[in-house]
């Protein structure tokens, strides 16, 4: 499949309002060092919900999601501001790592690539496919990272604004849910 034909599909599966407005409210709050693994979960497991199980989250090595109507697999990566700038302007290069390698630059090879890559920031998401994303592929000294020309991808949306923000503490949510466990035992 092109990844101009599955971003079309991408679009009409995707509730880009309910994803635009959970990064939103949440917002800063997972940014800090110990949060970015749950920041990260949080996000991929929204694209499951937000179509409706569509795009099951795997969360798998090289694989975050699997098509379960084209049996197709995703790997999502997050980047705030990585398609547009915080004006609103698009970025001339798309920079997102795709492979960190602890400190060894090992090539650009990707054992296994996934059948696309969706990318994602605040209010966007943009897919590349596996096949295309080969060619933009740079090896830095503590992995791989792909530098994408703009106009390489294809929008399943792009800078949607939510009506309206929910308030969440997620940190709040997660110690009380913590407490909950331990004072259970």
């Amino acid at each position: 499949m092109q990844t101009v034909e599955y971003a079309h599909i991408l679009q009409t599966i995707i509730d880009a309002n309910r994803y635009s407005k959970l990064i939103a409210s949440v917002g800063n709050q997972l940014n800090d060092r110990k949060d970015r693994f749950d920041k990260a979960d949080i996000i991929e497991q929204s694209l499951e919900v937000y179509t409706n199980g569509r795009l099951q989250w795997v969360d798998d090595i090289g694989r975050d999601h699997h098509d379960v109507e084209t049996g197709l697999d995703l790997e999502f990566k997050y980047m705030a501001n990585g398609l547009f700038t915080k004006t609103g302007k698009s970025k001339a290069t798309i920079k997102v790592k795709l492979k960190n390698s602890l400190g060894k630059s090992k090539g650009v090879e990707i054992d296994n690539p996934a059948d696309f890559y969706v990318l994602g920031q605040q209010d966007s998401i943009a897919i590349i496919s596996g096949t295309d994303i080969k060619q933009y592929l740079v090896a830095v000294p503590d992995g791989i990272e792909a530098h994408i020309p703009f106009d390489a991808v294809e929008f399943a949306f792009q800078k949607v604004k939510p009506e309206f923000l929910v308030e969440v503490s997620y940190k709040e949510q997660k110690r009380a849910m913590q407490r909950e466990l331990i004072e259970s035992i």
